[in-house]
């Protein structure tokens, strides 16, 4: 499968109006940045929508960070989850996600601030990474973890995600540097217009 980084900055968004900040998308895994730890659930563990990882990984060269989180939920919407918000032609033929996540700080550093490299991996192989949203977008405020988010801390955060070119998600992915095995999560998708998911589904054979 092919394995490409969705280069978000060829989406933009920016809040039409009322002012606010353009939303920015997260940290991307790259080697200089961010390095894996050989630590936690094992590379390659897939897993289903509600089931939790350890994830541990260096967002820096002086921070490990370690977390217990679960992608819970994927929910495809519609475009007009944007009216109010300007849009280029790459954002219009992008397909929106909401994806909730619950994480706990499992291990000894403050992660305040950080962006997790879960990403969405599209149909067609390609990774987005969430988008931070500002100004008075309500529906889902994405962004990094809470600041601070000390050793034991835990929060539900609702993330945004971007399929370009009219693809589709195939599954989220703990992806900290390229060439890693990713975890991965799949499950049943919420459709716009119909119930949310509910439950957990079998792993992937």
């Amino acid at each position: 499968m092919r394995r490409s980084l969705l280069l978000t900055t060829a989406l933009a968004l920016s809040l039409a109006g009322c002012g606010g900040s353009d939303p920015e998308p997260g940290g991307e895994p790259t080697v200089a940045a961010t390095t894996a730890v050989e630590a936690g659930t094992d590379p390659g563990t897939e897993l289903a929508f509600g089931e939790p990882a350890t994830l541990v990984w260096k967002p820096s060269s002086e921070v490990t960070g370690e977390l217990e989180l679960s992608v819970d939920a994927v929910a495809e919407q519609r475009p007009s989850v944007f009216d109010g918000w300007s849009r280029d032609e790459a954002m219009a033929a992008a397909r929106p996600y909401f994806v909730t996540v619950s994480l706990t700080n499992a291990g000894e550093s403050d992660l305040g601030g950080q962006v997790v490299p879960v990403y969405l991996r599209d149909d067609r192989g390609t990774l987005g990474a969430p988008w931070t949203l500002g100004g008075d977008f309500t529906a889902c405020q994405s962004g990094p973890l809470p600041t601070p988010f000390g050793p034991g801390q835990s929060a539900e955060l609702c993330l945004v995600y971007l399929a370009p070119d009219g693809s589709r998600v195939e599954d989220m992915v703990f992806e900290p540097t390229e060439g890693y095995d990713p975890i991965s999560w799949s499950g049943d998708v919420g459709r716009p217009g119909k119930p949310k998911p509910g439950g957990r589904t079998g792993k992937r054979g």
